[in-house]
This record gives C-alpha cells, structure tokens and sequence, in this order.
C-alpha cells in the first residue's frame, strides 16, 4: 500500500495500480508525496521509478489542446423597428385558400384594427400587388357601398331634406329614377376609384418615405401596407355619424404602423412621409379656396361698381 499526501493532508492509502490509475486521470499530481514500508522518507511521485511512465503519458495529456466542440451558429436578434424576414408569417388574407375567404378577410380586418404593430410585423414585404389590391377594394368597397345605401335610405325617407336641395333638383331635371341610377353607376365604378386612389396614395407616400430617408424597401413594400390598412379601416365609414372621422384618424395611425414595421424605419420618418401629402393636399385646397372667393370677392366688387 502507497499513502499519498498533498501538502499535510491525507488523501489516503491505495494499492500501486490504483494510485497509476489516479495518475493517468489526474487524481494524483506528480507533486503529491508518497510513502510506503521500507522507505526512510517521503518522496514526490515524481521520484518513484514505478511510476514514471504513467507521469509522462499524464503530462502530455495535459499539454495536449482540448478538442474543439462545434459552435453553435449565433442569432442575431432583429433590432427594434426591424423585421426580419424569416420571421413574418403573412396576414391571415394571403392564406384565404388555407382557412377560407370571408374567415381569412375578417381576421385580418380584426388583426390589423385591434393589433397593428403585430399585424404589419407579420406581413410579407414582398409577393405581388394583387392580395393586398383585392382586400384594399373589398374593405374599401364595402364601407363606401353600405354608405351609399344608407345615404339612399335617408333619403327615401325625407330624412336631411333641408341639406339634399341640389340633390331634389337633379331628381326633378333627370327624372325619379336619377338618385336609383346614381347608386348603380356608383357601385361599378367605387372598386375601380379605390384602386387608383391606393396606387395614386401609395406613391405619394413613397415618395415622401424617399425624401425623407426611410423607404428601405421598394413602393411594392408601400402598397402593401397601405392597402391592407385601408381595407380594414375603411370599414369604419359605416358607423353613422362619425364613423369617417374614426376611419381617417384611425386609418392614418395605421398608415404610419405600417409603414414603419413593413420598411423596418423609426416612427418618426414613417408619420412624416404619411402626414406631408395630407399637408400638401390641404394646404393646396385652403389656397385654391383662398383664390376662388377673394376672386369672387374681386368680381362683386367690380359689378357694384
């Protein structure tokens, strides 16, 4: 039996081949001082001749480089106001043929007023113009059509007669059956209005996006999210009273969500390039208004003269 000590303290008493198999895993160091009968002191481990085999092959382990285990691949979190693309889904519409048509267009119109940010991280920056057109005139087309019918119904009713004068006197120049005509030549041509209207919307919008330094993605990636948050929004239209307040003001904060989450750029950017054509437009309007009555005004003021 060979005693082994590190230091003053005992690791214990252990058979010759236990204490080479302590070597080889690294139990014992070659510092470690051994002693057994019939030796005068102790000596290092090192200095039994007995051992020096298993010394060596130990150390040469020990000097040898650990083996190299694979590195997993990092992933690299998207940063805030990004989207990766790996991540994005599609809206329940471009997966209609999946789970249905009116099902897939209601949970996208449910998805995208209720939770827009997750609506437009989820939503494809890229497949063509026709899934985002189609629920842009449907949801378009159905808040302008239940409008129209509501107007109509109004109407019928001699509800708001003090405000429909010029109305009253087109039914008497073109005939009773004026106002019914309207509403039919008004429900072939609203899809085909809408449609221009969001190619004609979604350049302005990219355009500004341009100016401004936000438009990371193509005009494609701008229709898009301009599309589908028209089609949602646009439904509000058939809440009376207010309803167009709702979907303009609504429709506009989704505009900007979109924008921003779709072309992976700040708010910031994404609200200027949604609000400057708006500006433009009414500030355009308040001049030609300007124009027209202070050159009515002119006008009067020369006949009195």
């Amino acid at each position: 039996m060979i005693h082994v000590n590190r230091g003053a303290t005992s690791l214990g008493a252990f058979p010759e081949e236990q204490v080479r198999e302590g070597i080889r895993t690294g139990r014992f160091l070659s510092t470690d001082l051994g002693w057994r009968e019939g030796m005068a002191n102790w000596q290092p481990l090192s200095q039994f001749a007995e051992f020096a085999d298993d010394l060596a092959a130990a150390s040469k382990a020990s000097a040898a480089p650990p083996p190299q285990t694979p590195t997993p691949p990092v992933t690299i979190a998207p940063a805030v106001g990004s989207t990766s693309a790996a991540v994005r889904t599609d809206l329940p519409w471009e997966r209609r043929h999946e789970i249905g048509f009116i099902s897939a267009f209601f949970e996208t119109v449910a998805m995208i007023l209720t939770r827009p940010t997750e609506a437009f991280t989820v939503m494809r920056t890229e497949g063509g113009f026709g899934d985002p057109l189609l629920f842009g005139v449907i949801g378009g087309s159905i808040g302008a059509i239940i409008w129209a019918l509501l107007s109509l119904a109004l109407h019928s009713l001699g509800l708001f007669a003090a405000l429909s004068t010029q109305q009253n006197s087109m039914d008497k120049l073109f005939g009773a059956g004026f106002t019914g005509a309207m509403f039919i030549f008004r429900l072939i041509l609203t899809p085909i209005f809408i449609a221009i209207g969001l190619f004609i919307w979604a350049g302005l919008v990219h355009i500004c996006l341009m100016l401004v330094g936000g438009a990371n993605k193509t005009f494609e990636t701008t229709f898009r999210a301009l599309s589908y948050s028209y089609g949602a929004t646009n439904l509000f239209v058939i809440v009376p009273c207010c309803g167009w307040l709702v979907a303009l003001v609504w429709g506009l904060v989704c505009d900007c969500i979109g924008i921003s989450r779709s072309h992976g750029t700040d708010t910031g950017r994404a609200v200027m390039a949604v609000l400057l054509p708006v500006i433009v437009c009414c500030g355009g309007a308040f001049i030609c208004m300007i124009l027209i009555f202070g050159g009515i005004g002119a006008l009067m003021q020369h006949a009195n003269q």
